[in-house]
């Protein structure tokens, strides 16, 4: 999962990406990349700054002043491959033809098979990005025909939808032409479009999510439709259309853990779905153990809170903050390797004893995947003192491997994989393990039209390929173990 962000139309685009990073900064820790271009010198016109860290360390002052330009995209990674890699950085850029710019966040199935294909064809790869694969067959197909205005990008879209499996949300920049973005036919990554008026004049933005918009501004903000481009070209008018639809499938982790809850997706206010998933779960608990008897309500910080306070006013309990968060530790689920979790988590909370001590704790977190958080928070709160740890979990056991741009290829990894709740109850040492159920997944958003493969194993594309991407995964994953 990566936050992609694109700007065209203003008379600094590296401060508008900068900003709109910074507010995507939650989808990716790894690194942070930006690339602009300047109409009034397009001779010299291509600017490009990445490297390995947060958005706050890679760009400067002084390199955001040499960034110059009207229009650009901007990246932040979230690694399932190249760990630490500043091969793999986002975005990517092809000086032919007419100089091609992509970052996009997501994953392709089929990423293997067609790196071979392009090799087949003389083309050789720099990095093990599927970005990079994105890019060379988008510029191909470009290049390739008459003309190089919408009709040119939407074509190149169409040839990608064909070839490429998986969920992708893409943002392009066309030297001297303009800012494309497009999703892939299922609408699995989110993307969202928005624009401003500043001095009479109109300036255009994607996003991977709301707040990157709204907080700069942009108003009429709205999704893009699953399998649609859109293009803004040099004189800011937008061209648009659904080059290949299938049946809309948003990511429902999205909604649970990824998006903040400032954000709004396919409609959808993120702080009220969370709402939504305290308040099914209590209704859960009424029903299936109205005898269980609860103390006090803590969330783990930070996506958590939101539920469990509707979850602890919706049981009557009292809502407390057991667990307080180092504010200097990243998000421990999107840490790349194992290893790294694990000393992350030691840092990460730090428990409030008189909260805990002598009380049945019930502990509400967004979703259990590998079961390395949940292991430590309840070995925190048993050491502080509980006298019962009841563990909640507002989204249902995780099963099945994300092939879109989760990091969680390998069922091997997932803690509820082949095991019972009651198995994965006694893993995580807690005394009553609750899960959310999927109908009330559902009816928290407000829809089934969602991807739960994670959790059904029901995939809205074809899982063909996945073992060798899954193989190309555990390489890397070793790779990078071996240098923690």
């Amino acid at each position: 999962m990566c936050g992609v962000f694109a700007v065209i139309g203003v008379e600094n685009a590296a401060a508008e990406l900068y900003v709109g990073m910074v507010h995507l900064q939650h989808r990716g820790q790894d690194a942070a990349g930006l690339i602009t271009f300047d109409f009034k010198d397009p001779n010299n016109g291509v600017k490009i700054s990445k490297d390995i860290g947060l958005v706050s360390d890679v760009f400067t002052e002084q390199k955001l002043m040499a960034l110059d330009g009207q229009m650009g995209i901007g990246h932040t990674r979230y690694p399932t491959v190249g760990v630490g890699d500043v091969k793999e950085v986002q975005p990517f850029f092809n000086r032919y033809p007419d100089g091609i710019a992509l970052a996009f966040n997501g994953n392709i199935v089929n990423y293997l098979v067609l790196k071979e294909k392009l090799r087949m064809s003389r083309v050789y790869l720099s990095s093990n990005s599927d970005g990079e694969v994105l890019l060379q067959l988008f510029g191909d197909s470009y290049g390739s025909g008459s003309g190089n205005g919408p009709e040119a990008v939407f074509r190149a879209v169409k040839d990608v939808h064909r070839e490429v499996i998986g969920g992708y949300a893409v943002v392009i920049m066309i030297a001297n032409k303009g800012i494309a973005a497009f999703r892939d036919p299922n609408g699995i990554r989110p993307l969202l479009m928005g624009e401003k008026s500043l001095n009479g004049k109109k300036s255009y933005a994607f996003a991977s999510e709301s707040i990157a918009l709204t907080i700069q501004g942009y108003e009429n903000i709205r999704d893009l439709k699953p399998g649609e481009a859109v293009f803004v070209d040099s004189q800011l008018k937008v061209h648009s259309e659904v080059i290949q639809a299938a049946e809309p499938s948003p990511c429902v982790f999205e909604y649970v853990y990824f998006s903040t809850v400032e954000s709004v997706f396919e409609g959808k206010q993120i702080y009220n779905v969370r709402k939504n998933l305290g308040h099914e779960l209590a209704a859960k608990l009424k029903e299936r153990w109205p005898e269980l008897e609860v103390d006090v309500v803590i969330p783990v910080p930070d996506t958590s809170r939101t539920a469990a306070s509707a979850l602890a006013k919706a049981l009557e309990v009292p809502y407390e903050e057991g667990l307080i968060k180092n504010r200097y530790i990243g998000r421990t689920f999107i840490m790349p390797v194992q290893k790294i979790r694990e000393n992350a988590m030691k840092l990460k909370l730090k428990p409030i004893e008189s909260v805990i001590k002598g009380k049945k704790v019930m502990v509400v977190d967004d979703s259990i995947v590998r079961g390395t958080t949940s292991r430590r928070i309840v070995e925190l709160l048993r050491e502080s003192g509980a006298k019962k740890v009841y563990f909640t979990s507002t989204f249902p056991p995780i099963r099945n491997p994300c092939y879109y741009g989760i990091d969680f290829q390998r069922k091997e990894e997932l803690i509820a994989h082949g095991r019972t709740i009651e198995e994965v109850e006694k893993e995580i040492g807690a005394d009553k393990l609750i899960y959310q159920d999927v109908e009330g997944l559902q009816r928290a958003v407000g829809t089934e039209k969602l991807c739960t493969a994670c959790v059904t194993g029901k995939y809205p594309t074809t899982t063909e390929h996945t073992k060798e991407l899954t193989e190309l995964r555990r390489k890397h994953l070793a790779q990078a173990t071996s240098k923690c």
